[in-house]
This record gives structure tokens, sequence and C-alpha cells, in this order.
């Protein structure tokens, strides 16, 4: 019995900790997505995809 009272106790201090990982792997990827939208973005470095993109497909 005393066990399950402490599995039980551990899983309930877990919960917050889990909320938190999550809430902070979400901002991560955010912000992952602003800096990535930030370089593509860029006139100088579309310029440069586009061109390897050409190069790629020109036979």
């Amino acid at each position: 019995m005393t066990t399950h009272w402490r599995l039980s106790m551990h899983d309930s201090l877990d919960e917050g900790s889990i909320s938190i990982e999550f809430a902070l792997i979400t901002l991560c990827g955010a912000a992952l997505a602003g800096v990535l939208l930030a370089v593509v973005t860029n006139s100088s470095v579309s310029d440069a995809l586009a061109r390897l993109i050409a190069d790629a497909l020109s036979p």
C-alpha cells in the first residue's frame, strides 16, 4: 500500500514539470520557426536558394 502511495505522489509532482517542458518546447519551436522565416525571406538567401534550385533542375 505504501508503494502505491509513493508512486501516485511522484506522478502528481511530475505533472507541473511536464506542462513546463511542453511550454518550453513549443516556445523554442516557435522561435526557431521565426528565425528560419527571417533567413528564408532575406533577399540574398532567397536568391541563392533560387539559383541552387535552378542549377539542380537544369540538365
